[in-house]
């Protein structure tokens, strides 16, 4: 069965949508996403870089803890899902799956 785009209520229609709302807060949300998309790689490619540095330096634990809390955090602060992930739960619920999944990659990374 197919699911609103939005808030993942299940659909009987044809639309991607169940309520003009769902519509247009979707697409003003797209377009405040594509704004961030630049900082959320900045901010994966910085904890990656940090993390190659602790292992660049004989295996430094607390580099590579340090990368891996750095991505979870932009996971947290951005959470961005893939279109699959989307079109599975909606994009609220998504934002919120990806919000849990930086939350536990930083509690992870920092035991």
């Amino acid at each position: 069965m197919k699911k609103c785009k939005y808030c993942g209520n299940e659909l009987n229609s044809t639309s991607e949508f169940c309520c003009n709302e769902c519509e247009s807060n979707y697409k003003e949300a797209l377009e405040k996403d594509s704004r961030k998309t630049k900082y959320f790689i900045l901010g994966i490619a910085l904890g990656f870089l940090i993390l190659l540095y602790g292992i660049a330096l004989s295996n430094r634990a607390s580099a590579i803890g340090i990368g891996i809390i750095v991505m979870g955090i932009v996971a947290v602060v951005l959470p961005f899902a893939t279109s699959k992930t989307v079109a599975l739960l909606g994009y609220q619920k998504s934002k919120i799956v990806g919000r849990i999944l930086g939350i536990l990659l930083v509690v992870v990374s920092a035991l």
